[in-house]
């Protein structure tokens, strides 16, 4: 959910970009803050996919 509502504030920000509805240098650091929190979201869920993955494999070789 988290990564869905940063993907989706992303968008709406290049859209307020390209229609110069603010100015470019207003909206560049909380485009580039939300661009970080995303890569961060989407790492730690592959991470946690990963780690689920593995207990469900070790607890199925006991």
């Amino acid at each position: 959910m988290v990564e869905e509502e940063l993907d989706e504030t992303t968008h709406w920000l290049d859209i307020i970009m390209r229609s110069q509805m603010l100015k470019e240098s207003r909206l560049q650091p909380l485009h580039q803050e939300c661009c970080e929190l995303l890569n961060i979201i989407a790492k730690s869920i592959v991470t946690t996919k990963t780690r689920m993955n593995a207990d469900e494999i070790a607890k199925s070789n006991k």
